[in-house]
């Protein structure tokens, strides 16, 4: 009788424990369950990116200032040393294609003095921006937009030819008052500042 009296008691306790730690594990799997990140729609949340950007970036910016750095490189470019021009150029963004919502295709012209170019560049959205709602919201590669074939440049376009702003990729991260700002990521542009006009 005694031996099944500690037997009951052995088996109440070892019971009470194994409730312990089912209770433990089942509030563990809830504050786990609290605090998992919810899942984002990578698609949707660039979509919605590109949307923001496409309404915005219609219409003429002024390059209020670009600034260059040079990099140790053997590039033979229009800038010899750090520079910072300003009221360089105007942007006029003229269309933005969305046959592919989440990349639109974006074309216009770089005007410098009294010369126009066309340009073309496509949107793709930046994941940190899409996760922590913040840093640059797009990544672009700007390019010359010329009908297939060779180009001759004229004398006086050789400068913009070689200056190494086009043919760059930037991060581009647009602000609510009007203005953007694209970071170079390659040669020797450091940042461009744009203002609308």
């Amino acid at each position: 009788m005694k031996n099944l009296f500690y037997f009951l008691l052995f088996l109440g306790l070892a019971n009470a424990g194994l409730f312990q730690c089912k209770s433990k594990e089942k509030l563990e799997d809830e504050v786990f369950e609290e605090t998992k990140p919810a899942k984002i729609d990578f698609d949707k949340a660039s979509v919605q990116i590109m949307d923001t950007l496409s309404a915005q970036l219609l219409g003429r910016w002024n390059l209020q200032q670009v600034e260059f750095v040079l990099k140790p490189h053997n590039r033979e470019g229009s800038v010899k040393k750090d520079t910072i021009f300003r009221d360089f150029a105007v942007l006029e963004i003229q269309n933005i294609s969305r046959e592919s919502p989440k990349y639109p295709g974006v074309t216009g012209q770089m005007v410098y003095k009294d010369q126009r170019w066309p340009v073309r560049f496509n949107l793709i959205a930046d994941a940190t921006r899409i996760i922590e709602k913040k840093g640059p919201h797009a990544y672009t590669l700007l390019d010359w937009n010329f009908p297939n074939g060779s180009r001759t440049w004229k004398p006086e376009e050789l400068f913009m030819k070689n200056l190494g702003l086009i043919g760059d990729n930037y991060s581009i991260e647009l602000d609510s008052n009007k203005s953007m700002v694209w970071k170079g990521l390659n040669l020797d542009v450091k940042e461009i500042r744009l203002k609308k006009m």
